[in-house]
This record gives structure tokens, C-alpha cells and sequence, in this order.
């Protein structure tokens, strides 16, 4: 009787030994697990020499979650970032994600033929999560001008050397801040307005415009994000911005410890 007694015993105490094992390496096990989320958006990625993070996302080799609705870029030749805008496609040559701002330009290059030609038009962009910045420069070409008037001739300043033109159908190329743009407008038949982020002097209207200009993106404010360790993304089923955390995603930001 005592024997099976004990045996109870032995039998109870294993079964109650087992199952705190396996209760404890369970439990460890889950709280080890890092988030889906986290570990893909961890992954660096790069085009060229340029680092891909939240908002942007390289449509080739990342998912969605990890970026900003409208931020999705694509890497041209694997060195160059690619923004397609309802215009055309840009060049990304620099991102500073501090200011949340960065430089393109065209990505088919402006040559004189294109200036002359009237192939420039005024860039169109989703001013929804994109604008530029207000100290950010402009140049003015204008097309079709009349300078044979006496009163006009100071205007030659500013041609732009186009084949086939004459003093009744010339291009002019001015600065936002020239004194003369109001004047040059009233002589002038179509007007074309491109930003240009640099400036050193120089009147070569193909050369400034191919040094492109800034954009500022507008996106939910990822500082906080970033800060507790988290990696930015976006939850395309709620909608909504989120912080992956190697505990799972949250609202804003990741738990303190």
C-alpha cells in the first residue's frame, strides 16, 4: 500500500516537474520572439549610396509595411532612387530625413533643345504630402517675346540662345527675384515656372534646372518612433501609422525597458 502511495507521489511530482520545464521554456520562448514587423523593417536597404528608410520603401525589395502611403520608390540600375510624380520621373539625389526634405531633378536631363523647344513644364506634385520649401528659388522662362520695342531692349539681357529665334519670338530666362519679371511678363506670350534649389551665378538655364530643386514630405512625425527604438511603418489594414517593436507593434512608440 505504501509503495503505491509513493508511486502516486513519484508520478504526481514528475508530471507537476514537467510541466513547470516546459511552462518555463515556453514562456521564455515567447518572450524572446521579435516581431515580424521590427525584424523586416530592420533590414537596411540601399540604392546606390543613398539609405531607403521610413517613409520610403524600394518596391523591388521591401514590403509596404514598412513605409509611408505615396513613398514608394524604385531603384534605377541599383543607383538610382526613382519617384514617380504625375509629371514625370525624379531623381532622388539626397535625403535628409532630419528636415524631412530631399533633392531631385528630372530624371530624363535638360539640354538646350528642351528649353527651346518648349518641352518644360510646370511640375505637378500631391501637395497632400509634398511641398517646397518657401525660401527655395525659382527661375522663369518665358516663351514667345517680343523685343523690338525700344522700351524691351534691356530685356535681351536674359535671351537664351535658341536657334531659329528672332527679336519677335525669343526666350528669356529670369530669377523669382529679378525686378524685371513683371516687366518681361507683359512682353511675353507663355510663361514656365521650375524650382531650382542651387544657384551660383551662372545663365545656363539647362544646367540650373538639372541641378534640381528640394521637396519637403509631409508624413505622421516618426522622431518619437525612432527614439524608443523603434522602426516607423504603416498598417495598411487599420490605415494607420505604427511603431514596430520587438514586442509588437504600437500606436506611437515602443515601451521604456
Amino acid at each position: 500500500m505504501n509503495q503505491i502511495h509513493l508511486f502516486n507521489l513519484t508520478s504526481t511530482f514528475f508530471l507537476m516537474l514537467n510541466f513547470v520545464i516546459f511552462s518555463f521554456f515556453f514562456l521564455a520562448r515567447k518572450a524572446s520572439a521579435v516581431d515580424e514587423n521590427f525584424t523586416i523593417c530592420s533590414v537596411p536597404r540601399y540604392c546606390g549610396r543613398l539609405n531607403i528608410k521610413f517613409p520610403f520603401f524600394l518596391q523591388e525589395l521591401q514590403e509596404s509595411r514598412c513605409d509611408y502611403p505615396g513613398f514608394n520608390i524604385s531603384c534605377r540600375n541599383n543607383t538610382d532612387p526613382i519617384l514617380s510624380l504625375p509629371d514625370g520621373d525624379y531623381i532622388i539625389h539626397d535625403i535628409f530625413y532630419e528636415s524631412q526634405s530631399f533633392l531631385v531633378s528630372k530624371a530624363v536631363s535638360f539640354d538646350r533643345d528642351t528649353v527651346c523647344s518648349r518641352s518644360i513644364r510646370n511640375i505637378f506634385f500631391p501637395e497632400d504630402w509634398l511641398y517646397l520649401p518657401s525660401n527655395q528659388r525659382e527661375i522663369f522662362v518665358f516663351f514667345n517675346c517680343n523685343l523690338t520695342l525700344q522700351l524691351t531692349w534691356e530685356l535681351s539681357q536674359f535671351k537664351v540662345d535658341c536657334d531659329a529665334e528672332n527679336e519677335t519670338n525669343t526666350t528669356l530666362a529670369l530669377f523669382n527675384n529679378d525686378p524685371m519679371l513683371n516687366f518681361a511678363s507683359e512682353y511675353c506670350n507663355e510663361i514656365v515656372a521650375a524650382p531650382v534649389a542651387f544657384y551660383e551665378g551662372e545663365r545656363n538655364v539647362e544646367d540650373i534646372l538639372n541641378r534640381g530643386f528640394v521637396l519637403n514630405w509631409i508624413a505622421s512625425n516618426y522622431s518619437i518612433c525612432e527614439a524608443s527604438g523603434g522602426k516607423c511603418g504603416f498598417d495598411y489594414t487599420t490605415y494607420h501609422f505604427k511603431s514596430f517593436c520587438p514586442d509588437g507593434p504600437h500606436a506611437w512608440h515602443c515601451r521604456p525597458g
